[in-house]
């Protein structure tokens, strides 16, 4: 009877240590279950967010990434028109989205005033609503202190443009920054009567290449 409790009571023990050592196997298994599934969410996650934070730095990167242009106005260039002034270049590309520092040097000196109610004195959809001449800022242009104005009717620019330099250079030098929009096709001339015929509006003012062209915004 003695042996035979015995020989029970270390069955049971057995069967205890048994049972022990599956449930510690099997929280073993399952904590690497969990520590796996875990991981796995875990970089799925970090994975999207951190797709979604590259994105955005992309985004904001195109829409204020930062550019330079460059416009001339000349006159009695070879192979022009004789006293027509011109843009040049008459084909502008800008891109979209973007923030665009335009330097025009005017080296068509001289002013021809504008009428003094026009509304193309005062400068018009750039940054701050100035520009800036030879180093001065102006938000606008007495009415017989302008030569020629940068004009975008569809975005809403225009820009009055000196005809004095200074200290003697051969050019007025105006900066202003616009931001850009859409993509699409505009056109930017001048509303000063710069050009030919007794009231100054025919001619390079209604020829393309001269005091009209072509902006391509993409």
């Amino acid at each position: 009877m003695t042996h035979i409790q015995a020989t029970t009571a270390s069955n049971q023990g057995k069967h205890q240590r048994s049972s022990l050592a599956s449930m510690f196997i099997g929280l073993i298994l399952g904590l690497l279950v969990c520590t796996a599934l875990t991981s796995g969410v875990f970089f799925a996650l970090t994975t999207m967010f951190g797709n979604q934070a590259k994105m955005q730095v992309a985004h904001a990167a195109q829409v204020e990434r930062h550019v330079q242009a460059n416009l001339n106005i000349v006159i009695n260039q070879p192979g022009m028109h004789k006293d027509w002034p011109a843009y040049t270049p008459t084909n502008l590309v800008l891109p979209a989205h973007s923030l665009v520092t335009i330097t025009i040097r005017n080296y068509d000196l001289g002013d021809t005033p504008l009428p003094n109610n026009s509304p193309f004195t005062k400068v018009q959809g750039t940054i701050g609503g100035t520009a800036s001449a030879n180093g001065h800022t102006y938000s606008s242009l007495a009415a017989d202190k302008v030569a020629h104005t940068f004009t975008i009717l569809q975005l809403h620019v225009s820009v009055p443009v000196p005809g004095d330099a200074v200290n003697g250079a051969s050019y007025a030098a105006v900066t202003f920054t616009i931001r850009t929009g859409n993509a699409g096709t505009y056109m930017f001339q001048c509303f000063d009567p710069c050009g030919t015929s007794s009231s100054g509006w025919m001619g390079p003012m209604m020829t393309m290449g001269y005091m009209m062209g072509t902006l391509t915004v993409q």
